[in-house]
């Protein structure tokens, strides 16, 4: 709930500084948007990104970056008490401070080559691009260019499957990383080999994860844009449930397949006097 927030800040930062960037007039005035035409406003949008595309490219990038790096710490600090509890049976604040301190440069890193690896996967468009040419002309006439737009959307097809296919490879990086406090590089590549000794357990963990946001989308649009309080409640429990939840079953995954020592209720249980 943390990095939400930490993030919906960020966010509405750069909203605020990229409005005002283009909703500026010349004479340094703020223009509302309510008293133009949606013509004039289009104009004036195109007319601030063209302007400042150089500064909001910046920016973006800063939010993105400023956003990740806040994300690694709860992260790490998440799977970090995950880890405390499935050894321990107990878990604090204080554990994640500690594990995200610890951890937050390498993950921050980890999830910077990851970014980059999914990136390669642009080079897919490249044909579609290429056969496609001026993107004013298709534009002005889009049956001119039907053959490249087939090859764009093969690529974007292609590309969406690459993406696909290295998140779920790289699906136990930030968990290896964490808990047996691996590199980066290091990290990838025991996400790589978990995989590939375990990808029955991995794919099945991958669909089960993504299954449970999917359906919470979709309650969330099943209710309708007009029913604010299952808007608000679908917006919340990602962060709230399911992004803790699926981090302590990543999180015992890693550990159960690695062979690592759990804590095991039955022996609380059995034992009155460790109460």
């Amino acid at each position: 709930m943390l990095s939400f927030f930490i993030n919906l800040i960020l966010y509405l930062l750069f909203f605020v500084i990229i409005g005002l960037l283009f909703f500026t007039s010349s004479t340094g005035t703020i223009i509302d948007p309510a008293t133009l035409s949606n013509e004039e406003i289009f104009a004036m949008i195109w007319e601030g990104f063209s302007k400042n595309l150089g500064i909001s490219v910046f920016l973006l990038l800063g939010v993105l970056l400023i956003g990740a790096f806040a994300q690694s710490y709860f992260t790490a600090g998440a799977i970090g008490m995950a880890k405390k509890a499935s050894e321990t049976g107990d878990t604090g604040i204080s554990d994640m401070l500690v594990s995200g301190s610890k951890n937050i440069f390498r993950l921050f890193l980890a999830v910077l080559l990851t970014a980059l690896i999914l990136l390669v996967g642009i080079i897919f468009l490249v044909p579609g691009a290429l056969a496609i040419g001026n993107l004013s002309a298709l534009v002005e006439n889009p049956e001119a260019s039907i053959h490249g737009m087939t090859a764009l959307v093969i690529g974007v097809i292609l590309w969406t499957v690459y993406i696909v296919i290295v998140n779920l490879v790289l699906s136990l990086s930030s968990y290896a990383l964490v808990v047996d406090e691996l590199g980066p590089l290091e990290a990838l590549s025991t996400s790589f080999i978990f995989f590939m000794n375990n990808k029955l357990d991995v794919f099945f963990m991958w669909v089960f994860t993504v299954g449970l946001f999917l359906i919470n989308n979709y309650v969330g649009e099943f209710a309708g844009p007009g029913n604010n309080l299952v808007a608000a409640v679908t917006l919340f429990i990602p962060p709230a449930v399911l992004q803790p939840f699926t981090a302590v079953l990543w999180t015992r995954l890693y550990m159960t397949r690695k062979g690592r020592k759990l804590y095991n209720p039955s022996e609380l249980l059995s034992d009155p006097d460790s109460f």
